[in-house]
């Protein structure tokens, strides 16, 4: 990515645009990723989550999973269509229960100084370590790999050119979106890289579950330097 470019997107961390996947019935996750947009000067687009009662819309996709798996499988298949029909060179997809590395501007500055021009997808944050694949750099005290197979959705990047290809690869699902990704990067389909230790986290709580996974104990190490800890939020 060019610097001024780079620039022109300081609001979206060098991305064209930021996604945050909402369920509508979740309004306390909203104001706490607003929190996190007003203090770090980013532009999050709110773009609605699929319902898993939601049966009319799900029923328009295919896919072989619970109603709960389904739904985000829906929510993130909506998304690269909007990035495809908005025609944005990359975006960054997030869910709404995410925290972030106070300093994320300047890592992911520095992250886009080293990835190289062939990515589709970048994983900012995911539930594994990703170490297995090849080494690509050293920036802000985070390393670049080549991914290999990372788990969970919370937050990653992709090309418009990677957004084409997922809609046309993540058809007829029998996995969770997360797995069928981690097949599609594993095969070679998918050009991925994964930051390592991730800057941004999913964070779970006894009163606040995964509404994909309730019951899952969160498998994200924690931040260096959380902002919603900064902001005063319980720690998680």
């Amino acid at each position: 990515m060019e610097q001024g470019l780079q620039v022109m997107y300081d609001g979206t961390l060098g991305f064209e645009h930021i996604y945050v996947i909402n369920l509508v019935h979740r309004p306390d996750r909203r104001f706490k990723m607003e929190a996190i947009e007003n203090t770090l000067g980013l532009d999050f687009d709110f773009f609605p989550a699929i319902n898993n009662n939601d049966s009319e819309t799900l029923d328009k996709y295919k896919a072989d999973l619970a109603s709960r798996h389904k739904a985000c499988y829906v929510s993130h298949y909506r998304v690269y269509e909007s990035i495809v029909r908005n025609g944005y060179n990359s975006a960054l997809i997030l869910e709404d229960d995410t925290d972030f590395e106070i300093s994320i501007s300047s890592i992911i500055s520095n992250i886009h100084r080293i990835l190289p021009n062939d990515w589709e997808m970048l994983y900012i944050g995911h539930c594994t370590w990703e170490q297995g694949g090849p080494f690509i750099g050293y920036a802000s005290g985070f390393k670049l790999f080549k991914s290999t197979s990372p788990a969970c959705t919370h937050a990653y990047a992709v090309t418009l050119f990677g957004a084409k290809k997922l809609l046309k690869e993540l058809v007829n699902l029998k996995f969770p979106i997360d797995l069928e990704l981690g097949e599609k990067i594993k095969s070679g389909n998918i050009t991925s890289y994964s930051l390592v230790p991730p800057a941004i986290i999913q964070w779970k709580s006894k009163d606040n579950p995964s509404d994909v996974s309730p019951g899952a104990e969160m498998l994200s190490p924690r931040l260096k330097n959380s902002t919603l800890h900064s902001l005063g939020f319980q720690e998680i």
